[in-house]
């Protein structure tokens, strides 16, 4: 998919925010479906560890296929730090594809900036 004229395609940037209340994966991001939406850009990923413990980090995108891509496994967040995960241009999430996160502290805020793209005119 040819990006250089994706300002003409922007639809919505929209912030994500998820507190971890369990261990367990959670759905932290859905990209939208239908004859509107194309693909999202993950443009800005934090992670701040708000507890007196270091934590591990999973992240994975799952593909509408209910295949799983880990982008990070067992990422140690210190105890009162925050991380800038995303670093690069960003990472392309298609229609459908979910983004999912587990720790094994229930101390961690995550903050994503997404920008999400519609096909156009």
């Amino acid at each position: 998919m040819d990006l250089s004229s994706q300002r003409q395609y922007i639809q919505r940037a929209i912030n994500v925010k998820y507190s971890f209340a369990a261990t367990t994966q959670q759905t932290i991001y859905t990209a939208p479906t239908g004859d509107d939406f194309t693909f999202a850009i993950i443009k800005g990923f934090l992670a701040c560890d708000h507890g007196n413990q270091q934590t591990n980090l999973d992240v994975s995108i799952t593909d509408t296929g209910s295949n799983e891509f880990f982008i990070y496994k067992q990422h140690n967040i210190a105890a009162h730090a925050t991380e800038e995960l995303q670093t690069n241009a960003g990472i392309v999430i298609q229609q459908g594809e979910i983004l999912k996160a587990q720790v094994n502290h229930a101390n961690i805020h995550l903050v994503l900036s997404i920008i999400e793209y519609g096909k156009g005119d």
